[in-house]
């Protein structure tokens, strides 16, 4: 019945095959075709623990065999000789894998690749969008390099058309950080921050995110955010050159001013900017005893009391930030900075009719000359606040009734 086979329903005789082997027959070997593509376990082995002149070897003993026409080994080769800089060369690697198997989307990603490398961004583009054709599930490294693609070619639309498209796909730091340059392009700050702050939300250890994001709080004058985040890279990556560098550009110029204090500790302006740097690394009982000296030295300047006064609010001590602030405005009346900041400590002590009377001579200063929106901004809003808790207040206190009311 093993010889048997079933056909239309009736059981047909196979004649028997004899599984023993003639004396002629006994020393030959079955003719073994290799496959093109066996050794391709080695080559990725070599590959991904960076030995590559190992699998340089290997891949041209294998391109030699089969003639060139082994996919992945030009693949391989490709990567690797763009790791030596051979951008040309490396690109004929991929085209050859893509001449090969032209519906493998991650040839066309190479070629395209290279292409970016190389700086012809129009071709790029034309690959890349290809690519987007055959693709069988969205793939946000091609949504990214488009991106960049674009952002090369100075088309900043485009570009944040695909790098959003690509933060929807990936938690992956790079089209975030992206699409914060392309905004800062634009000399879009505000989105430029989001961009990064998404960006570190995703990937908290992103050391390339928190050193442009302190960059930039540099740029915009935020010198303590700016050390936080420089501090940040920095506790990750001990040895990242890109944080430590602006963070030795602020503690230099700490170590000079503390220098020029010390050789001459009646002089202003050392005092008031060691004092003026303390406050906005997040120091404010440094800040303020350098203030102090600063007003030692020059009584009659009205920045190193406001200085001093948000130091004292920092530590607490309204009160004295209080006085301070207050000497501050009889040297200086109609400074709105001052103003401002003399309404915040009022309120915050509960004297919200005064701070209301400061934030109207704001306004009416506002009405003559050109103030800073920032503050313009926080007197809006401290005066809804002031008006919301006077409104509050009047609905708890009970009413007295007339004699007319029962």
């Amino acid at each position: 019945m093993a010889n048997n086979v079933l056909s239309n329903g009736r059981i047909q005789q196979q004649p028997i095959i004899s599984q023993r082997l003639t004396r002629n027959e006994k020393g030959k070997k079955v003719l073994e075709i290799p496959a093109i593509e066996s050794k391709n376990w080695l080559l990725h082995r070599h590959y991904t623990r960076h030995e590559y002149k190992t699998c340089k070897i290997l891949i041209d003993q294998e391109l030699t065999k089969s003639n060139g026409h082994s996919e992945y080994a030009n693949y391989l080769k490709g990567l690797i000789l763009r790791r030596e800089g051979k951008i040309q060369d490396s690109l004929n690697c991929f085209q050859a894998a893509y001449n090969i198997n032209s519906t493998n989307v991650n040839n066309m990603k190479q070629i395209a690749k290279s292409f970016l490398i190389m700086g012809n961004h129009k071709h790029a583009v034309d690959v890349f969008l290809e690519a987007e054709k055959i693709l069988k599930t969205p793939d946000w490294e091609i949504y990214f390099n488009l991106g960049e693609c674009y952002t090369k070619l100075n088309q900043l639309h485009e570009a944040k058309k695909y790098l959003r498209r690509s933060i929807e796909l990936t938690k992956n730091e790079l089209p975030y950080i992206l699409l914060a340059r392309t905004y800062l392009l634009e000399d879009n700050v505000t989105e430029a921050q989001n961009a990064y702050t998404a960006a570190l939300s995703q990937n908290p250890e992103s050391i390339d995110a928190a050193t442009e994001l302190g960059l930039l709080y540099l740029k915009i004058g935020d010198v303590q955010r700016a050390f936080q985040q420089f501090g940040t890279a920095i506790a990750h990556s001990p040895n990242y050159t890109k944080a430590m560098l602006p963070i030795a550009y602020i503690i230099q110029a700490i170590s000079c001013l503390k220098r020029a204090h010390y050789l001459n500790s009646m002089a202003f302006l050392p005092a008031y900017n060691l004092g003026m740097v303390f406050l906005t690394t997040g120091q404010p009982a440094s800040a303020a005893i350098y203030l102090c000296a600063a007003v030692s030295a020059d009584s009659k300047n009205p920045m190193p009391y406001l200085l001093l006064g948000l130091a004292l609010k920092r530590l607490d001590d309204l009160e004295g930030a209080e006085k301070v602030l207050q000497k501050a405005h009889a040297l200086s009346p109609q400074d709105p900075l001052i103003l401002i900041n003399y309404a915040i400590i009022l309120e915050a002590q509960g004297k919200r009719n005064i701070a209301a009377e400061f934030l109207t001579a704001l306004n009416d200063i506002t009405a003559v000359i050109d103030v800073d929106s920032q503050i313009t901004q926080i007197a809006k809003k401290l005066s809804m606040k002031i008006r919301l808790e006077k409104t509050n207040k009047q609905e708890e206190e009970p009413r007295i009734l007339n004699s007319d009311e029962v």
